[in-house]
């Protein structure tokens, strides 16, 4: 009996853990936002994809709007100016979709990390430029 207890204690104990640990704080910079969310945006209208950090990705559309992607989870290996790729089978890019970096080594492009998009936020052209701003700083 109480090896089953002690496997209930430690398996609670487990759960609590990683409970804990999946947790994603809120995203400031989502405050930012100008209007409702989308959840795809059009590849032809992509004019710019820049990653700021491990959470953020601003995507500059044709036509002068912003859209800040808010990855729902940290992205490790992702950093200020990292060149990212993805694919898809639609002519737009949701947040069901996985982008992944590609790190230069040289006379070519390895592979990286690859996190999945989050919802895509209307944001002014100037914030989007103060964020870029402090994240190359």
């Amino acid at each position: 009996m109480n090896i089953l207890k002690y496997a209930a204690l430690t398996f609670s104990i487990a759960t609590a853990s990683l409970a804990l640990a999946d947790k994603v704080e809120p995203n400031p910079n989502i405050q930012l936002a100008t209007g409702e969310t989308e959840h795809c945006v059009g590849i032809t209208r992509i004019d710019e994809i820049e990653v700021l950090d491990k959470r953020n990705i601003l995507f500059y559309m044709k036509g002068k709007k912003v859209y800040l992607n808010d990855l729902p989870r940290p992205c490790p290996g992702f950093s200020s100016r990292d060149t990212i790729t993805y694919s898809t089978s639609l002519h737009k890019l949701c947040n069901s979709d996985i982008v992944t970096e590609l790190n230069d080594v040289g006379s070519d492009y390895m592979r990286g990390a690859s996190c999945g998009l989050g919802k895509f936020y209307p944001i002014s052209k100037e914030d989007a430029d103060k964020l870029r701003t402090e994240s190359h700083k």
